[in-house]
């Protein structure tokens, strides 16, 4: 059997095609070129495979896109009848991350494995006991849409302060462009090259990853005071910069969690760009007997 797995992020789509429990193939594509589900149904004919996972950015219910910020395009499709033609499953792509670092990745061996998607938005999964959490609705662990700041900025969900409005990396490399402006000097033009910056020596941007551990700390010890999970792992391409930011992040964990909380390691993804298509694959793959 051939799985395909896609992995919907803010930007780009990552695929991979599973064969006999190995990824035998994989590529990206710009989002923009597959903005649509009927663009995105055309790709999908130019590849062989048996069954279809798809893991999406928003809010999804019975294979609906219900809320989906950055793909506002996509809302109101029902993607199963969509891709009827495939036998398709439809999953939150952060959900599909944690399943793939609990089974496969840094959480492997844990009962309890949050996860936390640091890319153009913030998402979250949980997985107890291999399982995903979902919610009474099926609509649940959506942490980046957790207040973190009363009267903070807007957020393209609508509400203000989220923990995405922050930590986001259209909104944080926004900010940061602001900063560099302000300052005389030539902005990032994105959350990788302000990574670069940082690895120059450059102080602003330093400074910058700094406040972002800051925020990500705030966000995380609360994760922590609610679930207590065994272990939090970090993955999006922010992660990257993981060194940059874990001081900071790990001190204001430290200010914030409950007195009686044990120590809870927050970790980089093992698997990297490969995590929710292994969380995808490990949905259908067949079980041994």
């Amino acid at each position: 059997m051939r799985v395909l797995v896609a992995d919907f992020g803010g930007l780009r789509v990552k695929w991979g095609i599973f064969e006999r429990g190995k990824l035998v193939r994989r590529g990206i594509i710009d989002s923009v070129s597959v903005r649509d589900p009927e663009k995105f149904l055309g790709f999908l004919r130019g590849l062989e495979f048996d069954r279809f996972v798809l893991g999406f950015a928003g809010l999804v219910k019975d294979g609906v896109v219900l809320h989906a910020p950055n793909h506002p395009r996509w809302e109101g499709y029902d993607l199963k009848r969509i891709f009827g033609e495939y036998d398709v499953v439809v999953e939150n792509d952060a959900n599909l991350f944690t399943l793939g670092e609990a089974i496969y990745g840094a959480g492997r061996g844990k009962k309890f494995v949050l996860g936390i998607t640091l890319g153009t938005g913030v998402g979250g999964g949980l997985v107890i006991d291999g399982q995903i959490i979902r919610g009474a609705g099926g609509l649940g662990m959506e942490i980046g849409h957790i207040t973190i700041g009363i009267d903070g900025p807007p957020c393209n969900c609508g509400s203000y302060g989220c923990a995405e409005a922050y930590l986001g990396g259209i909104y944080f490399v926004e900010r940061a462009a602001r900063l560099f402006v302000r300052h005389g000097k030539s902005a990032p033009k994105s959350m990788r090259q302000l990574e670069e910056f940082a690895r120059m020596g450059v102080s602003l941007a330093r400074n910058l990853w700094r406040e972002y551990g800051k925020y990500l700390g705030v966000l995380v010890a609360s994760l922590i005071n609610v679930f207590d999970p065994e272990i939090i792992v970090l993955g999006g391409g922010i992660a990257a910069a993981y060194d940059l930011f874990k001081d900071d992040m790990y001190e204001e964990i430290k200010r914030r969690r409950v007195a009686y909380v044990l120590d809870t390691p927050v970790v980089p993804s093992e698997l990297g760009t490969d995590a929710a298509l292994w969380g995808g694959y490990h949905l259908v793959a067949p079980r041994p007997q």
